[in-house]
């Protein structure tokens, strides 16, 4: 016996719940965590906004951290 159809879809959580989730996700490791998750919200089509929002913050980020290591490099303080 079969309770699903196959149109049914389970919901573990809320949407916003998944993208805070990635937002941190994607602030402690922009690089490698933040394109994987990001490009896995790019996948589903209810959450593409919110993946090009992660992808982007996540690029941003990478950025800002790379200056950030250069300039502490220079300072002599890494």
């Amino acid at each position: 016996m079969n309770i699903f159809s196959k149109k049914d879809k389970v919901s573990i959580s809320s949407k916003r719940k998944w993208f805070i989730i990635a937002i941190v996700i994607a602030i402690l490791n922009p690089i490698f965590s933040g394109l994987v998750i990001s490009f896995a919200f790019l996948t589903e089509p209810e959450l593409r906004k919110q993946g090009k929002i992660l992808l982007v913050i996540s690029f941003l980020w990478a950025i800002v951290l790379a200056y950030l290591i250069e300039l502490l490099k220079r300072g002599s303080y890494l």
